[in-house]
């Protein structure tokens, strides 16, 4: 599913856009998706995006499966890059797309690749205005339920660093839909994605930020369990 990434991916580093091929890749991505896999994903809120394109981004998404990276091709703005866990980097092909696309890669645990990351995020947002997509649960969240993992501070306190905007972005409860620990996907099926509006950093100071990771949290928490809620109506009808 990833190989048309890894085709574009040395082209557009050869021409020094290395966040931009997320986003082309992203897009083939989305096609592969639809025919390979017969899914659609619904985006709600897409409007929200719109600010990403007028100043760099800080993206807070929850996260269940490898498969996010795909669903989340839906929403990326076109000049971004993806925050994942190190052994993601080693993974043939998705590892090296990733790699190529100038995504940055964290190990947990780890003071010293912590601090890397952060010094590497903060050059994306402020001197290449890139954007960032981050998942504050800090690792796979695999939920029957969709209950959401308390939120770690580093995306937070990166954006209260930079002023950079939030944008939380939420994923419906995907356990429903398929499941790599009981080997099983629903061809057909639709993933459904809401964007909730962006949260200005501007007036922020460091105190406001716990009252901003769990309001956040209980946002993109709601938004979860009502596009769960879509997709039980539409089972009914």
């Amino acid at each position: 599913m990833h190989f048309t990434g890894v085709g574009t991916s040395p082209l557009l580093r050869a021409l020094h856009r290395k966040p931009t091929t997320n986003w082309v890749c992203a897009h083939a991505m989305r096609i592969l998706a639809r025919y390979l896999l017969d899914v659609t994903v619904e985006v709600d809120g897409a409007e929200h995006l719109l600010r990403a394109k007028e100043v760099p981004c800080v993206l807070v998404a929850n996260h269940q499966s490898l498969l996010d990276t795909v669903w989340l091709a839906w929403v990326l703005p076109r000049n971004a890059v993806v925050v994942a866990n190190k052994f993601i980097s080693r993974i043939p092909v998705l590892g090296w797309f990733m790699r190529l696309g100038g995504n940055l890669f964290v190990k947990q645990g780890d003071r010293q690749s912590i601090k890397a990351l952060f010094e590497d995020s903060l050059r994306y947002l402020e001197f290449e205005r890139t954007s960032i997509v981050m998942f504050p649960e800090g690792k796979r969240n695999p939920s029957e339920t969709g209950a959401l993992l308390e939120f770690k501070k580093g995306a937070f306190y990166l954006a209260y660093c930079t002023h950079a905007p939030i944008i939380p972005v939420a994923v419906q409860c995907t356990y429903p839909l398929y499941s790599w620990a009981d080997c099983r996907f629903r061809r057909g099926c639709v993933i459904r994605i809401r964007v909730l509006a962006p949260i200005s950093t501007e007036s922020l100071t460091e105190e406001d930020i716990p009252a901003l990771i769990a309001d956040t949290r209980n946002d993109i928490q709601k938004a979860c369990i009502s596009l769960s809620l879509a997709e039980a109506r539409t089972k009914l009808f």
